[in-house]
C-alpha cells in the first residue's frame, strides 16, 4: 500500500465503523487503510483515549552536540563573538572531539537565539573592577545636576549622506556623494540636565590640548553660574 497522510478524522471514522459492526477487512477495503494501521489506531485509542499518541519531545534525530557541549560553545562565543563558522568547526573538533558541519553549527547557533551583527569595539585595556568602583563613587557622591558631559564631533562634505538604501535584488544601491572632503569643522559642546551650557565650532580638527582649552573656556564662561547654583 502506498504511504499517504491520513487525517485524525479518518482514523476516528475507522474506529467508529468497527464499533458499528463492520469487519476489519470491510473497513480496510472501504477506506483503503492497512490492518496494521487500524490496529495501531485502536491501541492508541485504548491507551491514550485518542487515535494519535501524545507528543514525544525526544522524537526526531538527536543533536550532534549534547547540552554540556552546546553550553561550552555558547560560552566560547560570548568571549569570542568574531569567530567564523570554519573556526568554530575547528574549535569543536579540538575541544569536543566531535565532527560537525558548518550548516549544523549555523542552525545550532541560530536556534540558541544568537544573530550575526556588526561588532561594537570595546577597549581591551579597560578594567571592569575600576569601572564598577567609579560608578559606585559617582552614585554615592554626585547628583544629576552636578554632572557636565562634553564631546567633540566633526563635519565635512563626506559625512552628510545616508549609509543605507534600497535597490532591486542583484543590483547595488547607489547615491551621488562627494569624495572631496572640503572644509572640515569640529564642534565641541557641553551639556547638563538643564541644557547646553556652551558650544564651540572651529575649523579643522581638535587635539587633546585644544579640547582641554575649549572645555575650560566653556566651563568658566558666562554660563558657569548654572554649576554654581547647584
Amino acid at each position: 500500500m502506498v504511504y499517504r497522510k491520513i487525517s485524525d478524522d479518518l482514523k476516528e471514522c475507522v474506529l467508529w465503523l468497527l464499533e458499528a459492526g463492520y469487519s476489519t477487512e470491510e473497513v480496510c477495503d472501504l477506506l483503503g487503510v492497512s490492518r496494521h494501521s487500524l490496529f495501531r489506531w485502536k491501541a492508541n485509542q485504548e491507551d491514550y483515549n485518542s487515535v494519535k499518541p501524545p507528543y514525544n519531545p525526544l522524537q526526531g534525530r538527536p543533536r550532534i552536540l549534547n547540552a554540556d557541549q552546546t553550553h561550552d560553545l555558547l560560552t566560547m562565543l560570548q568571549e569570542a563573538p568574531e569567530m567564523y563558522l570554519d573556526e568554530i568547526q575547528d574549535w569543536i573538533a579540538v575541544t569536543q572531539d566531535t565532527g560537525i558541519s558548518r550548516t549544523a553549527i549555523h542552525t545550532l547557533i541560530h536556534d540558541s537565539g544568537l544573530t550575526y551583527k556588526i561588532l561594537r569595539r570595546a577597549a581591551s585595556e579597560r578594567d571592569e573592577d575600576a569601572r564598577r568602583e567609579f560608578m559606585e563613587m559617582v552614585r554615592k557622591t554626585f547628583i544629576a545636576s552636578m554632572i557636565v558631559t562634553a564631546d567633540e564631533s566633526s563635519k565635512d562634505e563626506c559625512t552628510i549622506f545616508r549609509k543605507r538604501g534600497r535597490a532591486p535584488r542583484g543590483q547595488r544601491a547607489q547615491i551621488d556623494a562627494d569624495f572631496v572632503r572640503g572644509d572640515r569643522y569640529s564642534i565641541l559642546a557641553a551639556i547638563t540636565v538643564h541644557g547646553y551650557i556652551g558650544t564651540r565650532i572651529i575649523s579643522g580638527s581638535v587635539d587633546g590640548d585644544e579640547f582641554s582649552t575649549l572645555l575650560s573656556t566653556i566651563l568658566c564662561g558666562p554660563h558657569c553660574y548654572y554649576l554654581a547654583s547647584y
